[in-house]
């Protein structure tokens, strides 16, 4: 167990800050280069723990990898031509690496196994089973977990009317619909976020987006060329916060996926009165990018409602922070999906914003939270959660005292040099 020590009103977050690359487009990326069986070169892939996961299991199905001078390098199978994994594939704590993983093997001619560590083990898999057994897909579950059975099946296309605003369902359906007999039709009334159909739409003709809903056709013919991939706006989003809560703030962001379904936090950061400029904004295969510059800013209340929530999911715990220091009473409801995270992300945000002197409250759909001026530092938990820890962290930075962070090593898993970055802007920092 590792803990990190932040010691607060000790920073100052001015100049360039350099994130990690987009989790979300690396675990695709990869995915993606699979379905080839020439070599693809990924340009900034991200080296977490998460995408290590995606990594190593696709090695056992017979992609091959190799780092050359920071790039990576995937020569794939073909969608159809993976080889039969002689072990169990781990998908450590990603989340995304078992439900895409799952879609795709659904139509396979061999049969496969998925596991993970003992948080993702807690999580539900009945939600992408379910639709996949609607193809004809043959999954068993372990008590509607992992680990995951899956036999060799011949799926059907299918057609899709849901709710559930799942960017891993929908990538998982969508994977599978390319193994197969016919076409599928996939419409969610809940968008989510899009990057598998971007990046699918950039390369094949295999899929194509007629209002509102997608059309999956098997067996893509896929002209695919370099990969780069822009940094992460998640990743961002604490040291987003960390500016706007600190004074004399002024911190520049290169190279951000600024997609659309990604920037939500930051449009309702804006709407709070929060100084943030985008800057060069360009496409690169159908994603948009760019820079951010952000300042000290005063803060005031805001409500969050269901339909805003997909685009925000993973920055609604350092959302909370922010409105725990803004003016007024904020409300965040309809983000029941937080209780299915790498913790149940509503319980555990409060819990730790509570010790650090938060007025937080727990609704069953998320929080109602009420502006104060000070927190106070603590002794915090991550619960074996990323983006409870770098929480906390950022918390600790605005805290009168010490806040200490248990558990705190489970930052990897998105953003393994969080802390190293943190101390760039401190005077004093333990670990």
């Amino acid at each position: 167990m590792t803990k990190v020590a932040v010691e607060g009103n000790d920073f100052l977050f001015k100049g360039r800050i350099n994130v990690p690359a987009d989790k979300s487009i690396s675990h695709r990326a990869i995915i993606v280069s699979s379905f080839l069986t020439k070599v693809t070169k990924i340009t900034n892939l991200l080296i977490s723990e998460d995408v290590k996961s995606t990594i190593n299991c696709f090695s056992q199905l017979g992609v091959e990898f190799k780092e050359i001078n920071g790039d990576t390098y995937v020569k794939g199978t073909g969608i159809r031509n993976y080889l039969p994994p002689q072990n169990v594939l781990h998908c450590g704590n990603s989340g995304t690496t078992a439900r895409l993983l799952s879609g795709i093997l659904s139509g396979q001619n061999f049969s496969s196994q998925l596991d993970g560590d003992y948080s993702l083990r807690k999580r539900p898999m009945d939600r992408v089973k379910n639709p996949l057994e609607e193809m004809g897909a043959k999954i068993s579950t372990t008590n509607g977990k992992l680990p995951i059975n899956i036999s060799p099946a011949s799926l059907n296309g299918t057609e899709f009317n849901i709710n559930l605003g799942s960017a891993q369902i929908k990538s998982a359906i969508i994977f599978a619909a390319l193994t197969a007999n016919s076409e599928t039709k996939f419409r969610d009334k809940k968008k989510s976020r899009d990057h598998t159909e971007i990046m699918l739409s950039n390369c094949t003709e295999n899929i194509r987006i007629e209002n509102d809903a997608i059309y999956i056709t098997p067996d893509p013919v896929v002209e695919l060329g370099d990969i780069d991939v822009p940094n992460d706006p998640s990743s961002a989003a604490f040291f987003i916060v960390a500016g706007l809560i600190n004074h004399d703030s002024e911190l520049i962001f290169k190279n951000l996926c600024l997609n659309p379904m990604r920037i939500g936090f930051i449009r309702i950061l804006q709407t709070m009165g929060a100084d943030i400029e985008f800057m060069n904004l360009v496409e690169k295969s159908g994603e948009k990018t760019g820079d951010i510059v952000v300042k000290s800013s005063k803060l005031k209340s805001i409500q969050v409602v269901g339909e805003s929530i997909p685009a925000i999911i993973d920055e609604i715990p350092i959302l909370c922070l922010a409105c725990s220091l803004a003016e007024g009473e904020s409300m965040i409801s309809g983000a029941k999906e937080l209780r299915f995270k790498e913790s149940d992300r509503i319980k555990t945000t409060v819990t730790e914003l509570k010790k650090l002197g938060c007025d937080i409250e727990e609704m069953n759909d998320g929080m109602k939270i009420r502006g104060k001026e000070e927190l106070k530092g603590a002794l915090c938990e991550s619960h074996g959660d990323h983006r409870i820890a770098m929480m906390i962290a950022i918390a600790g930075t605005k805290a009168i005292g010490r806040t200490i962070i248990k558990n705190s090593e489970c930052v990897s898993i998105s953003f393994p040099n969080f802390f190293e970055s943190l101390k760039g802007f401190r005077k004093k920092i333990q670990s």
